[in-house]
């Protein structure tokens, strides 16, 4: 049996004081909503049944007191179809980028990665320069030129 290196692993959800409002898989359910233009599509694509995904969306929208999609009926030949309201837009976009900043936060630190604290902050010609403390075991092998990313974390 071979056996993987453990990591860190997470799950995102929002909530109110009232509870889950908002997760992976409402996330998912509106994402597939403006790919495929319609609740039931989606619905179908995620593998849940219509009536699932629609408790799901109704659920949020109750809990956050405003609609997240907004559905339009067909008539006997079809045409029915659903568009994500701006607050679905943003929910979708700001989840995401949530997502994003805890997968990043829980990456772990490789031999390119250093942990500080600033010392000092200067304004320059070009920019900001900064000034670090770090912890003399990080062997920082950086000479000037060298392109950096700095992440806060608090």
């Amino acid at each position: 049996m071979d056996h993987s290196k453990p990591h860190p692993a997470f799950k995102v959800w929002l909530e109110t004081d009232d509870g889950y409002v908002f997760g992976p898989g409402v996330y998912s359910l509106l994402k597939k909503v403006t790919e495929t233009g319609t609740l039931k599509e989606a619905a179908s694509d995620l593998g849940m049944s219509y009536r699932y995904a629609w408790g799901l969306v109704r659920k949020a929208e109750e809990k956050l007191g405003e609609p997240l999609i907004i559905a339009h009926k067909g008539g006997r030949s079809g045409g029915g179809g659903a568009t994500l309201t701006e607050r679905g837009k943003q929910f979708i976009e700001e989840f995401q980028q949530l997502r994003e900043q805890m997968a990043q936060a829980s990456e772990p630190l490789d031999d390119r990665s250093l942990a500080g604290t600033v010392k000092d902050v200067r304004t320059g010609g070009d920019g900001y320069e900064l000034v670090l403390n770090v912890h003399e075991s990080d062997k920082l092998q950086l000479k000037k030129g060298d392109l950096v990313k700095i992440i806060k974390t608090k």
